[in-house]
């Protein structure tokens, strides 16, 4: 088990990897969207290694940047840290930033919006902490 797999309390099998590949990250680092390459199988920490923006050693990155995920059905899911928490701090820079990821990845605006991540025995959808209704009605 890899660093990242302690943190996050995941184990990246094939099923992980899967998951990874449906969905489309992104992030918002020194106030920058950044989106990735679609159809990656690996988790944000290891895209972050990846970039150059946390080294091998360190990674508190994870817990100060707002990053986020739009699933195969186009919904949007946003979160700091392993814990895939929402502050009013990280919904202030994400809903900053709405306008351009859904304009950049051609969204629907009738997608939904939701927030932070409760974690789940491998294999259940992860639920949401918040939903905050559709695209359309958050920008």
């Amino acid at each position: 088990m890899d660093k990242f797999e302690k943190k996050y309390g995941i184990q990246e099998d094939e099923k992980v990897g899967t998951f990874h590949r449906n969905r489309r990250m992104f992030c918002i680092y020194q106030n920058k969207l950044f989106i990735a390459e679609s159809n990656l199988p690996y988790s944000h920490a290891t895209w972050f290694e990846k970039e150059g923006w946390v080294p091998k050693a360190k990674d508190e990155l994870m817990n100060e940047v707002t990053r986020g995920m739009i699933d195969n059905k186009g919904d949007i899911y946003f979160y700091i840290g392993y814990d895939f928490e929402i502050n009013k701090e990280i919904e202030f820079i994400f809903f900053s930033h709405l306008k351009e990821l859904v304009e950049k990845l051609k969204l629907k605006s009738n997608a939904k919006v939701f927030g932070g991540s409760i974690k789940q025995e491998a294999g259940k959808k992860w639920l949401p902490r918040k939903e905050y209704g559709k695209i359309e009605d958050n920008l």
